[in-house]
C-alpha cells in the first residue's frame, strides 16, 4: 500500500505543483504572523488560531488529493462557524492530551507517544468531514482504521527525508570533483531549493492519501468503540 500512496501522492503534485505551493506559502505565512499578533500577549489565542490554520491546511491537501479545487480561501475553512472550531480544536486537544499522558511513561514513554501520534492522525479529518463522528468518538475511530498501517505511515513520513539524504550526498559526492564539480553543486542548489518548497506539500498529500484509502476501506461502524 506504500508505494501506491507514494505514487497517487505524486501524481497529485505533478498536476497542480504552484497552486498548492502557493497555497501552502500562504498558510506559512499566516502561521508565522499568529505568533507575533495573537501569541505574545494571548497564548491559548495563538494556539488555538495556529491549530485551526495548520487541519485548514491539511483539509486542503485532501482536497488536492481528491482532485477537487483547491483556492486559498479553504485556509479559512476551520473559521466558517463556532461548531466547525470547537469540534476541530476540542478533538485535537484530546488527541494531544492522550498523546501527552502516554508520554510521561518512564523510559519507553517517547516510543508509546510516537505510536499514539500515528494512532490519532485521522483525528484532525473526522473532525471536519465527519460530523456524524462525536469528539470522544473520533479516537476510537481513528484507530481503528489506521490498524496494522502505522508501519507504513511512519515510513510514509521518513523515507521522502531518507530519499532526500541520499541524493544530497551523492550529489555532494560529484560536486567535490575537480571542474565538473561546480556543475553538480548548482544542481544540489537546485535540488535543496526544490525540496524546501514542495516536500511539504508531497508529505501532506501522502497523509491526505492514507486517510482517504483507509477510509474508503474501513467498514461502516454503528457505533464507535470507547475512546482510550
Amino acid at each position: 500500500m506504500l508505494m501506491s500512496v507514494f505514487q497517487k501522492a505524486f501524481a497529485v503534485l505533478a498536476k497542480k505543483p504552484i497552486r498548492l505551493w502557493g497555497i501552502s506559502l500562504l498558510g506559512t505565512l499566516l502561521g508565522i504572523l499568529v505568533t507575533p499578533l495573537f501569541g505574545i500577549a494571548i497564548p491559548i489565542l495563538g494556539i488555538c488560531v495556529s491549530t485551526l490554520l495548520s487541519t485548514s491546511m491539511i483539509m486542503v491537501y485532501l482536497h488536492g488529493y481528491r482532485n477537487e479545487e483547491v483556492k486559498a480561501a479553504q485556509l479559512f475553512d476551520c473559521f466558517k462557524d463556532w461548531n466547525t472550531i470547537k469540534r476541530v480544536l476540542c478533538g485535537v486537544a484530546w488527541a494531544g492530551l492522550w498523546t501527552f499522558l502516554w508520554a510521561l511513561i518512564p523510559v519507553v514513554g517517547i516510543v508509546f507517544a510516537i505510536i499514539r501520534v500515528y494512532r490519532y492522525r485521522f483525528v484532525p479529518y473526522i473532525m471536519v468531514h465527519e460530523p456524524e463522528v462525536s469528539i470522544t468518538d473520533a479516537l476510537a475511530v481513528s484507530t481503528e482504521r489506521t490498524k496494522g498501517h502505522k508501519g507504513q505511515m511512519f515510513w510514509g513520513d521518513v523515507l521522502p527525508y531518507v530519499a532526500v539524504g541520499v541524493v544530497s550526498l551523492v550529489l555532494g559526492l560529484f560536486a567535490s570533483i575537480p571542474y565538473i564539480g561546480i556543475l553538480f553543486g548548482i544542481i544540489q542548489v537546485v535540488f535543496y531549493i526544490a525540496v524546501l518548497l514542495f516536500l511539504p506539500l508531497y508529505l501532506g498529500l501522502v497523509r491526505a492519501a492514507f486517510y482517504e484509502e483507509l477510509t474508503n476501506s474501513a467498514p461502516v461502524l454503528e457505533e464507535a468503540p470507547a475512546a482510550e
